[in-house]
């Protein structure tokens, strides 16, 4: 095999393989039904687990209840059945 066509190989091997750790993690999207999301003003309540970015802060409490643009700004997308 010539020197080229095994840099490739070993590439391909190492680009396949280092893929997923490379790929961007979605974000969570909650659906709920319409009549939930229907007054902006209403409170979804989740664990905090749902969003990546506040699921490690222990000081919050474990369920929290926040409007949508809220829970959007936390990193969670809500949309209607």
């Amino acid at each position: 095999m010539s020197a080229i066509l095994r840099t490739a190989v070993l590439c391909a091997i190492v680009t396949g393989a280092a893929s997923p750790a490379l790929a961007a993690k979605k974000p969570p999207v909650v659906i709920v039904p319409a009549r939930v999301i229907a007054d902006p003003a209403a409170r979804i309540c989740m664990p905090r687990s749902t969003s990546p970015l506040i699921a490690k802060d222990k000081s919050l409490p474990e369920t929290i209840c926040e409007t949508v643009a809220a829970w959007a700004a936390h990193g969670v997308t809500i949309r209607a059945k």
